[in-house]
């Protein structure tokens, strides 16, 4: 079997579980719906693709480099819900308990973690698939990294960014730092969508050249607009750019998956009331 890589998303998948499942909590009453949702999806990649290398990728508490450039960036994102934030060191323990390395890097977000180790997994030519929703992701595309949107049920490669966009993933940060990006709160340039920016990045392939011949772009007010806000798309294209560099403490072994700790994640199902984990858990010894 080939060698294989998947990393996950962390906080966009226990998101994800969190609003798909609700009232689900513990004979004890604590709320594990998130939990139950991450774990369930967690096995099913396990049971399905069999990676040899794993890892999962989370979000640290305080601002990031971005914050420190634009502080408005995320300005708009609502506070964790409590009864989600209790649900993480819960889901922590599972996560050990599968023998996966966590990452999360004070200063850096969970997209600048994956963007590290999968490039780093991209250069050893092995495949390497991206959980998550997080549609910035495309940029990291290329032979051998895909990203799977879990929600959608879809594999985003190289061909389908190409096919569908008509540019090369890479050139996705600039069809962003012209349209923005309101979940981020990402500026961009007023008056240009998500349709105009790819439609311009396709005509002059970057960012930089669509600003250097903005007298040629069709549509008085879109001209107006990108000489208005140029520093605005140059600003939106460092926030939506993913880094690559994070400083971690990584190796390709560390995130190789052994034997699982089925002892501890027996006590956890039974402590949360997993029940068809523990039972599907039994019947595989």
């Amino acid at each position: 079997m080939p060698k294989n890589f998947f990393i996950i998303d962390g906080h966009s998948q226990l998101y994800q579980a969190y609003y798909a499942i609700s009232g689900l909590t513990t004979p004890s009453g604590q709320p594990i719906n998130a939990v139950y949702g991450f774990t369930r999806m967690l096995r099913k990649i396990l049971k399905e693709d069999r990676p040899c290398y794993m890892a999962i990728a989370f979000d640290s508490k305080g601002p990031t480099f971005r914050h420190e450039e634009y502080k408005e960036y995320k300005a708009h994102r609502k506070p964790t819900p409590d009864d989600l934030v209790s649900q993480i060191p819960l889901m922590f323990d599972v996560i050990k308990a599968y023998g996966i390395p966590i990452f999360a890097i004070q200063g850096f977000e969970a997209d600048d973690i994956i963007g590290t180790i999968s490039k780093k997994v991209s250069m050893e030519n092995i495949e390497c698939t991206i959980i998550t929703t997080d549609k910035d992701m495309d940029q990291l595309v290329d032979k051998y990294i895909k990203v799977f949107n879990p929600r959608k049920k879809q594999i985003r490669n190289i061909d389908r960014i190409r096919n569908e966009m008509g540019i090369e993933p890479k050139r996705f940060i600039d069809v962003l730092a012209l349209s923005g990006d309101s979940s981020d709160n990402i500026p961009g340039v007023p008056g240009i969508g998500i349709k105009t920016a790819l439609e311009l990045i396709r005509e002059w392939k970057s960012l930089e050249n669509v600003l250097s011949n903005t007298d040629k772009v069709k549509g008085k007010k879109k001209q107006e607009n990108l000489l208005k806000y140029a520093e605005s798309a140059r600003l939106s294209m460092r926030l939506a750019t993913i880094n690559t560099e994070v400083p971690l403490d990584y190796n390709l072994e560390s995130c190789r998956l052994m034997n699982f700790n089925n002892n501890k994640l027996n006590e956890l199902f039974a402590e949360y009331g997993f029940n068809s984990f523990l039972a599907e858990n039994h019947d595989n010894n």
